[in-house]
């Protein structure tokens, strides 16, 4: 439910990007806005996997070298998302660096996570 709901976010923000800052995000119709949404969610799911694989690969040794590096990207793995997108996905357009850095602060804001028992 919750890789659900994050699609949709990410599928709304770009469309409000689209339509409101069309000057800053520009995505020429309703299929490259699904294709974006739906790339943006499985490179997230591709690298929740890699996370997972590395922390349990800490037991034989190989995951202490992995581990903080994938942390270290995750760090950066959004603008690098949008990047990508804007570099290959025609008919996604990302304008200026200050649109990258405002999408992916907005991305993170509007992600959503799981509680655990403990926050409850």
């Amino acid at each position: 439910m919750r890789n659900i709901l994050n699609l949709l976010v990410t599928l709304i923000v770009f469309w409000v990007g689209n339509q409101y800052f069309n000057e800053y995000l520009s995505v020429a119709d309703v299929k490259t806005l699904v294709i974006a949404s739906v790339l943006m969610f499985a490179i997230r799911f591709l690298f929740s996997l890699a996370m997972a694989l590395s922390v349990m690969l800490i037991v034989v040794g190989v995951g202490c070298l992995t581990t903080p590096a994938l942390i270290l990207a995750s760090i950066v793995l959004t603008p690098i998302k949008l990047w990508l997108l804007d570099k290959y996905l025609s008919g996604f357009e990302i304008h200026g660096f200050w649109t990258y850095v405002l999408l992916t602060i907005v991305l993170s804001i509007f992600t959503v996570k799981v509680k655990s028992k403990q926050d409850k």
